[in-house]
C-alpha cells in the first residue's frame, strides 16, 4: 500500500492525512442494506489506523449516534495519533442550533468519543444566517471551550464560497468542511482564500455521492434519496461524468482522478470519501498516493468553467 501522505490543516497547529474517514457510514445499516455493522466499522476503523488515516470526521446524528461511540470505542489507545472532528446542530432527536445548545453537545461528543477534548468542532450546515459572527453569539461559546482546552478549532459546513467569506470576516473560524469536487468547484477559490488566512479545509462529497466513483449512468434508477434528480438532470450529471472520465490520464481510475483534484487546490487539508468497507478504505487511500498532473486539473477546471458555472443542475 502507498504511503499516507500528510498536510497543515491550516495554521491551527493540527497535521492530518490527506485521505481522512468520514464516519456516517459507520454502524449505520438504516440508511444502507449493506452498511457496515459494529464489527465491520471496527474493523473499518482499524484499517484506516493502519494504513496512516489520522483524520476522522464524524457527528452528533450519524447513524443514529452510534458513529460517535463506535468511533470512541475503534479509537481507544489511539488518541493522541489522531484528529477528532466532530459536528454541532445535528442530533438523533432532530436539529438544535441554538447558542444554549452548543456546550451540551460538544460535552456530549466528548463523552461519546471517550476523549477530554476535540480537535475541531463544526457548525452542521446551519441556517444561512449563522454563519454570521456578528449576529449570532455561538463564536463567543466556541471561543470559551478553545480557552477552556474542550476543542482546538471550529468552524463550519458549508455549500457556498459566500459562507465561507462571510465566516472568515466576522469570525475566528479555522476550520470549513467544504463542498468541493471536479462538478461542484463553485467553492474552489474560495477554499484557497481560506487556506491562505490560516484555515484547514475537509472536503465533502468529492465523489458526488458515488458519481466520479463510477457508480451511476444515464440509466440508472435510484429509489433513495437521490430519486429527487429528474430525469434530466441524471442524464446531464451522466453527460458531465463521462466528460470528466475523458480528461483522466490512462490508467487512472475516476476515483483517483476526482480525489486528487480537489487535493490539487492549495486550501484544502484533508479530503474524507465515503467508506462502507475495508476494501473501498483501501482503494481510497491508495487513489491519492500522487498528484494529479498540471494539465489534467487545468482541463478539469476548464470543463467546469464551460459547462458547469453558472448554470442550475440540481446539485
Amino acid at each position: 500500500m502507498a504511503a499516507m501522505r500528510y498536510r497543515a490543516f491550516g495554521e491551527t497547529g493540527l497535521v492530518v492525512s490527506e485521505i481522512g474517514l468520514g464516519a456516517w457510514q459507520l454502524g449505520n445499516v438504516t440508511d444502507w442494506a449493506d452498511g457496515p455493522d459494529e464489527k465491520e466499522s471496527l474493523a473499518i476503523v482499524g484499517a484506516a489506523l493502519d494504513a496512516g488515516v489520522t483524520f476522522f470526521d464524524t457527528a452528533p446524528n450519524y447513524a443514529g449516534g452510534h458513529s460517535e461511540r463506535l468511533l470512541g470505542q475503534a479509537l481507544a489507545g489511539h488518541r493522541d495519533e489522531v484528529v477528532l472532528c466532530t459536528k454541532f446542530g445535528n442530533h438523533p432527536g432532530g436539529q438544535d442550533f441554538s447558542a444554549d445548545a452548543v456546550r451540551g453537545s460538544v460535552e456530549n461528543s466528548l463523552r461519546q468519543l471517550q476523549t477530554d477534548y476535540l480537535d475541531i468542532v463544526i457548525m452542521h450546515s446551519p441556517p444561512h444566517e449563522m454563519f454570521d459572527g456578528r449576529v449570532v453569539r455561538h463564536y463567543e461559546i466556541f471561543e470559551s471551550l478553545k480557552k477552556e482546552g474542550k476543542i482546538r478549532a471550529y468552524g463550519g459546513s458549508v455549500d457556498w464560497p459566500s459562507d465561507i467569506e462571510t465566516m472568515l470576516a466576522t469570525t475566528d473560524s479555522r476550520a470549513f468542511e467544504v463542498f468541493l469536487s471536479a462538478l461542484h468547484q463553485e467553492t474552489w477559490e474560495a477554499t484557497e482564500l481560506a487556506g491562505a488566512a490560516g484555515a484547514g479545509s475537509v472536503v465533502k462529497v468529492a465523489l458526488e455521492s458515488g458519481w466520479l466513483a463510477g457508480r451511476y449512468d444515464a440509466d440508472t434508477v435510484f429509489t433513495d434519496a437521490r430519486s429527487r434528480w429528474t430525469p434530466q438532470e441524471v442524464a446531464r450529471r451522466a453527460a458531465l461524468t463521462a466528460d470528466f472520465r475523458a480528461l483522466l490520464p490512462e490508467g487512472l481510475t475516476m476515483v483517483q482522478g476526482a480525489l486528487r483534484f480537489v487535493l490539487a487546490n492549495s486550501g484544502v487539508s484533508t479530503v474524507i470519501p465515503g467508506t462502507k468497507s475495508v476494501e473501498q478504505l483501501h482503494a481510497n487511500v491508495a487513489a491519492a498516493d500522487a498528484d494529479l498532473p498540471a494539465e489534467t486539473v487545468a482541463a478539469v477546471r476548464k470543463l467546469f468553467a464551460e459547462k458547469i458555472a453558472g448554470v442550475p443542475t440540481g446539485w
